[in-house]
């Protein structure tokens, strides 16, 4: 298997060779793996590209590409395609091209990339990991992990904005890339990546690393910058997440009107207290001293309750299956899953149902009031049944 070490630069001809010497000298430890290094150079004026050039006359393991735009996003994009496309790459690493990175823990990550792991995340936070950075870095680094935590609603992961990561080939090319603003001036693209890799239900591992502050040049990093651009980011996500909770609540909402003005129509006559026909639509059948089907009283109630409750089933599934979980898992004919949505639907509508008749024959109160406590009570089972069984999403996998 071939592994490419994708490292963007900009003027880093202080550390470039050395870090290149020390990537290829690991490649003992993985006789296996067919080791090359890509240095995916941001046009830097000083020199960068040709200590590279000169490198890769001699050796055809090191490889020289020039983005000509500046951005950290750039460099590892444009790198990884080049990569994949041109240098037939199997896996995927990325690492800094300022020796802040130990090229010695490469092994390792790869390692676990063998074991059937989707992407290995360097990590800092982790137990074993170290941050050498000054103190206001260290300071980004653990308040954008929290914030990532919370506005993801991701807790198993400790870090998100570090840049060495191996990955497959396979997840680089199953992520939308165009979603990820990867041409941005700031380091945004490494939480927004691993964002992505998340989303798409890659299977993550964990490895500690130790990052130390670079020794020669000077570090590009804008820190004011990249922190508003991980809050626009986490922002964003958390719509995002959101999004489908919204459009769950707001189908429910419309349901439950539509609920309540059957019911009403069905049982009196009315939508609420207005008045809308003279008898009911179910006036055939008796208000009281209706027949019983075991502990059950069939009378107008009930019956216009089962009918009101069924409509708002096929009302929620169709807006469910067109609108709120659109972008989500469609696989199998529409007719099963519209079986499995009756089928999860059963308990809500029993709450519903119950909720009615202990509101109505228990508390003597109007069956609306009933209807209502019910919808809500149901609301949580039915959104968790939709997302977990019916639109499923694929869960990452973090360990």
């Amino acid at each position: 298997m071939r592994l490419v070490v994708n490292i963007p630069t900009y003027n880093e001809k202080d550390n470039i060779e050395e870090l290149i010497t020390k990537i290829l000298s690991q490649a003992k430890f993985m006789p296996q793996i067919d080791l090359h290094v890509l240095v995916a150079d941001s046009h830097s004026p000083d020199g960068t590209d040709q200590i590279v050039k000169r490198i890769t006359r001699t050796n055809p393991k090191v490889h020289y590409l020039d983005v000509k735009q500046r951005g950290l996003g750039v460099g590892i994009i444009k790198g990884h395609r080049f990569a994949i496309g041109r240098l037939k790459a199997d896996i995927l690493a990325q690492m800094d091209g300022d020796l802040s990175h130990d090229p010695s823990t490469l092994p390792k990550m790869v390692g676990f990339i063998n074991d059937g792991y989707d992407l290995v995340n360097g990590s800092r936070l982790t137990k074993g990991g170290k941050n050498l950075l000054g103190w206001h870095r260290r300071l980004f680094t653990k308040g954008s992990s929290l914030y990532c935590k919370l506005s993801w609603g991701t807790f198993r992961l400790s870090e998100y904005t570090n840049s060495y990561r191996v990955f497959t080939k396979k997840l680089f090319e199953k992520i939308d890339i165009n979603k990820i603003p990867w041409r941005a001036k700031t380091y945004i693209i490494q939480p927004a990546f691993l964002y992505a890799a998340m989303t798409s239900g890659a299977k993550i591992k964990e490895v500690p690393i130790t990052f130390v502050d670079r020794k020669k040049g000077y570090s590009k990093a804008k820190i004011i910058a990249y922190t508003i651009d991980v809050i626009k980011f986490g922002i964003k996500a958390r719509l995002q997440k959101s999004k489908m909770l919204i459009k769950f609540l707001t189908v429910g909402a419309v349901s439950y009107f539509l609920n309540a003005i059957a019911l009403g129509l069905l049982n009196r006559g009315q939508i609420y207290a207005l008045t809308v026909f003279a008898k009911p639509l179910l006036s055939m059948i008796p208000e009281t001293g209706a027949p019983k089907l075991f502990f059950l009283i069939l009378d107008r109630l009930f019956v216009a309750s089962l009918i009101s409750i069924e409509l708002s089933i096929v009302f929620n599934f169709i807006f469910h299956e067109n609108w709120t979980f659109k972008e989500r898992s469609h696989k199998g004919f529409v007719l099963l899953r519209f079986l499995k949505f009756n089928l999860t639907s059963i308990i809500s509508p029993v709450i519903q149902l119950a909720s009615i008749l202990i509101f109505v024959r228990v508390l003597h109160l109007h069956e609306q009031i009933g209807l209502a406590t019910g919808v809500l009570v149901g609301l949580v089972f039915n959104y968790l049944a939709n997302i977990l069984w019916i639109w499923k999403a694929p869960p990452s996998k973090l360990t």
